[in-house]
């Protein structure tokens, strides 16, 4: 894509930033790839320090573009993150009069939304290569490399503050039977994205990153095919994976990790299986251990690691929102994963009423349950090629809805395959 660094003085609105000469913890930006909508932005950016960008003059403005009040075709927004109403939390959420006079959005084209997607793949694949080489000298060695550890978290969280949707859709690419470190990096990525949406500073979310990574790290002390929970586990096999906790705690006092709230969270993360008691030390919704407790939770429900048959996103949230109603700090948390996640969140493959099937492309506000979709295959499920775009938001009263989410693993739905071919 054509870039080019350009003083701070000649940014304008509607160019977009692909790059700034800071880090993004000097700058009041969540994420360094972003377009310019105001005046007022740049003048946060020149406010922190920063004195040349790096812009992509595919998706904004060129420098050419400076008296031109807006390119022939407007430029595409980057991944959003998911606008979600949350359907089985609503009474948690004040009720909002919509804004008629605001424009909607403009939807992401489907190849920049399959350029995030592969990009968002690869960077996972990289990261679970390194989280099973971090894992694996643990497990040899009885100490955890830090450095490797805080290098992985600090990558994710860059990932997850640029690309959260795609980020958030490639969990779902992973394998059916995960593996520990593909479970340490899902609940690593999922706590990051979820303590971004709680406003957790810096440190702390690098704290919380780090705990939900290695928060199974004692797991590598046990037999190999002990690691995961299984209904045929002897009463003495149950005893010993119960261990995994102290043996946590062990190797990361061990390897000189011993913040309070790390240890926590390494020592209570299975508390949510219990909901009806409360954290150690703290029982709030913003808590680390709560939060890392809810995910691992989640991530169980859906790889049927819990006693229970496997579960779609969707009957996840549902079960633990229900067993969320007896503390009101669970529910919250729970309420704002829901929102995080969301109903249709983009990306996601839905079938319809019709019995079509499609893929999320873009998120209407006001309207998360009719999303924007390219239809892959039709009523017979034969493939549609070139993908059909289909906004039910426009559909008239009582035609097509979404009937369901489908995990694209077991419907053998591509993708980012979709996508290309929808932009072709």
């Amino acid at each position: 894509m054509p870039k080019r660094t350009i003083p701070i003085a000649r940014l304008k609105v509607g160019m977009y930033i692909s790059g700034l000469d800071r880090s993004w913890l000097h700058t009041p930006f969540l994420r360094h790839s972003f377009p310019i909508k105001s005046e007022q932005e740049i003048a946060a950016l020149r406010k922190s320090g920063v004195a040349t960008v790096v812009i992509d003059t595919d998706l904004g403005r060129d420098v050419q573009d400076e008296h031109t009040a807006s390119k022939t075709v407007p430029p595409p927004q980057p991944d959003p993150a998911p606008h979600v109403t949350d359907t089985t939390a609503a009474d948690d959420q004040p009720t909002q009069a919509p804004r008629e006079a605001e424009p909607l959005p403009a939807r992401p084209s489907p190849l920049q939304l399959a350029a995030h997607f592969s990009e968002a793949r690869q960077q996972r694949e990289q990261w679970l290569a390194r989280a099973k080489a971090l894992f694996e000298k643990t497990r040899a060695t009885d100490i955890i490399e830090a450095r490797d550890a805080q290098a992985i978290v600090d990558d994710v969280l860059k990932t997850v503050l640029e690309r959260q949707a795609a980020c958030l859709a490639v969990l779902g690419l992973g394998q059916l039977d995960a593996t520990l470190q593909e479970h340490g990096l899902t609940v690593c990525t999922l706590a990051l994205i979820l303590g971004k949406s709680l406003n957790f500073s810096d440190d702390r979310l690098n704290q919380l990153g780090l705990g939900a990574l290695l928060h199974d790290i004692g797991l590598t002390k046990l037999p190999r095919h002990m690691i995961k929970r299984s209904k045929t586990m002897t009463p003495a096999q149950q005893a010993l994976y119960q261990t995994h906790t102290e043996e946590g705690l062990r190797i990361l006092q061990k390897s000189w990790l011993a913040a309070p709230d790390l240890l926590l969270m390494i020592s209570h993360h299975h508390q949510f299986e219990k909901p009806t008691e409360t954290a150690p030390d703290s029982a709030s919704d913003t808590d680390p251990v709560n939060l890392i407790s809810v995910i691992d939770q989640y991530d169980e429900l859906l790889s049927g690691q819990t006693g229970l048959p496997p579960m779609s996103s969707s009957q996840a949230l549902s079960h633990l929102y229900q067993r969320s109603q007896t503390h009101a700090e669970w529910r919250t948390l729970v309420s704002s994963l829901i929102r995080v996640i969301g109903i249709y969140p983009l990306y996601s493959v839905v079938s319809l009423t019709s019995d079509e099937v499609g893929v999320v492309a873009a998120i209407t506000p006001g309207k998360a349950h009719l999303p924007y979709l390219y239809l892959c295959r039709d009523k017979f499920q034969r493939p549609c090629i070139p993908p059909k775009p289909l906004d039910l938001a426009q559909e008239p009263e009582g035609s097509r809805r979404v009937k369901e989410l489908l995990d694209p693993r077991r419907c053998g739905v591509n993708i980012e395959q979709v996508l290309e071919q929808a932009a072709a």
